[in-house]
């Protein structure tokens, strides 16, 4: 490894000799290579083997240097806050970058040498994010996921193995009472194979071939602080009760003050904003003033809304706990009021599936508690798997409404004439009434009321016009892409449709044989997967606009290192040698 990287120090070094040669005003570069060449003798950090030394952002004077120049190095030495990696060159915008070395002789004489082995000023600063980053992430799943199932497998091991090691969960098998354990193979090793593999499943059970519950519908949330801390104002332990008293909570402090003291702007015309209440009769003369972002639009803010339709949800069809009173919420402290909270607001407590104290266990001399103080099901499925389109479970699976004339597209409606003849696409169909507790019929839809009315969506709730866009956006989508199947289909029925059957994956199936059933679910892998790639590389990278988080997000698709085999080798052995 280290000869590895002395390799890269003695090409950047021949560079920077040849660059003061016919540029002598480069000291800090000087000095950058001198930091480096101490990074490269040292060897790459460690992952943190506790969680008092875990990676918080922050790297030596020398990292910095190496990664930033002197500016970087100053950042470090005044102990300013947050992430190191913000101040390296070409992390930022387009001013972090060393234009003295994008415009100078040194890019020209061997600027495609040094960039393809990644050693000039800017793509090492880039890549030095990266590197923060993904000690970051590793070090976030090693100690801040705690999985209400698993923990103790993962804390314990299992069969010799230690717990990160272990890829088949026994928490994560179907029980015995679900319709598909014995599909997956009943009481004995559980894999998912054939039909359950080849499409999404409604429940989203077997993303995971060998862990069939993981991430399905009505599995619990997992939590990113140890279960000790949860739920402090309950008081579990002294120490709890000592660092918190009943200073914390759900509601302390509370969150509509909270959001009226940071997040009310100031009106120059405050008598016409009402406090964002518009005027009596909807006069158009009401006017809040409006601070525009100058790199995104409101549908990115309808585009998250829409996402996490998809993976997660504490209701169940749009309802809390009906079965208990409703909760007080908002301006517990009556003067709060006068901020501008709501002191009558109340709403309905949240589903809770397990309030029973948590069991305990030992390893290695030391107590675990096994999961959370009280835990949460999320109803939705927790895959990126466009459930808010396709559905979750049995009920939001009727609410989709498939074509009667094309069983693979889904139902859209035909806009009125003249309009028809200019968008032929057509929009979704309206909900009829909610069926009645007698039962479901044809006149009728499984949803809450008030949902009546509204455009047919398998997770209905907290409908809006950003919803309606994207639900009918891609559900438009899911049809072009069964119109252009259909018609490769009609030019060459007895080609290979490129789809297999995983208890046949040798057959071929042509266009002609692939039923609408099997069509339809393959436009769902399609649509998901657009959706997937939009919200990585297009939404993510427009919210937080630098290079490294650009490479970083694509890095899902095409690797981090997709055009540099030696630095993939380098990323390679420093995930090996941490974690075998």
């Amino acid at each position: 490894m280290k000869k590895l990287l002395l390799v890269l120090l003695i090409v950047a070094a021949a560079g920077v000799g040849i660059y003061l040669y016919l540029d002598a005003r480069q000291p800090e570069m000087i000095t950058s290579l001198e930091s480096c060449k101490k990074l490269a003798l040292d060897g790459p950090r460690k992952i943190a083997a506790e969680r008092a030394d875990r990676f918080l952002g922050k790297v030596q004077v020398d990292t910095a240097r190496c990664r930033g120049g002197d500016d970087a190095a100053l950042a470090v030495e005044r102990g300013l806050p947050w992430l190191d990696w913000s101040h390296y060159w070409g992390a930022g915008d387009a001013s972090s970058r060393v234009t003295r070395y994008d415009e100078g002789a040194l890019r020209k004489l061997a600027g495609a040498l040094f960039e393809k082995l990644h050693v000039d000023p800017n793509l090492r600063g880039i890549d030095g994010a990266l590197i923060d980053l993904e000690y970051e992430r590793v070090e976030l799943i090693k100690f801040n996921l705690f999985d209400n199932y698993t923990y103790r497998t993962y804390v314990a091991g299992e069969d010799g193995l230690p717990g990160p090691a272990v890829r088949r969960w026994n928490e994560m098998r179907l029980p015995d009472d679900h319709p598909d354990y014995e599909s997956v193979g009943g009481a004995g090793r559980q894999q998912c194979g054939g039909s359950l593999i080849r499409f999404r499943t409604v429940s989203g059970i077997c993303n995971d071939i060998d862990n069939p519950l993981m991430g399905s519908s009505n599995t619990l949330f997992a939590r990113n602080v140890q279960f000790t801390e949860t739920f402090p104002d309950l008081g579990h332990t002294d120490l709890t009760r000592a660092r918190h008293g009943d200073r914390i909570g759900l509601l302390k402090p509370d969150p509509q003050l909270i959001s009226r003291m940071l997040f009310t702007r100031e009106q120059s015309r405050p008598e016409l904003c009402n406090a964002g209440q518009g005027l009596d009769g909807f006069s158009p003369d009401a006017h809040c003033d409006y601070k525009p972002a100058p790199f995104f639009n409101v549908l990115a803010a309808f585009w998250i809304q829409f996402m996490t339709h998809d993976w997660f949800s504490h209701l169940v069809e749009g309802e809390n706990d009906t079965a208990r009173p409703l909760m007080r919420a908002g301006c517990l402290d009556e003067s709060a009021a006068n901020a501008g909270c709501r002191p009558g607001d109340r709403v309905e407590p949240a589903l809770v599936a397990q309030s029973d104290p948590p069991e305990s266990f030992m390893h290695d001399g030391a107590t675990y508690q096994a999961r959370a103080h009280k835990t949460f099901r999320n109803t939705v499925t927790a895959w990126w798997d466009a459930s808010q389109i396709y559905g979750f479970d049995e009920i939001s699976r009727s609410r989709v409404r498939r074509d009667p004339d094309d069983r693979a597209k889904l139902l859209m409606r035909p806009l009125a004439e003249p309009l028809a003849r200019r968008d032929t696409r057509g929009y979704l169909p309206f909900f009829k009434s909610p069926c009645t507790p007698a039962g479901p019929n044809a006149d009728c839809d499984r949803i809450h009321p008030s949902w009546a009315g509204q455009e047919t969506a398998a997770f209905a709730d907290n409908w809006t016009i950003g919803m309606s866009f994207y639900h009918n956006v891609f559900s438009r989508e899911h049809n072009v892409f069964v119109d252009a199947f259909r018609a490769q289909a009609a030019a060459t029925p007895a080609a290979d449709s490129g789809l297999r059957d995983p208890d046949a994956p040798n057959r071929m199936i042509s266009y002609a044989d692939v039923s609408d059933d099997e069509l339809f679910e393959a436009a769902r892998l399609v649509v998901a997967a657009e959706i997937a790639k939009v919200h990585t590389i297009e939404w993510t990278t427009q919210l937080l606009y630098n290079e490294p988080l650009y490479r970083a997000m694509n890095a899902n698709w095409d690797g981090l290192f997709k055009d540099n085999a030696l630095l993939d080798k380098v990323m390679e052995k420093i995930v090996v040698d941490n974690f075998g």
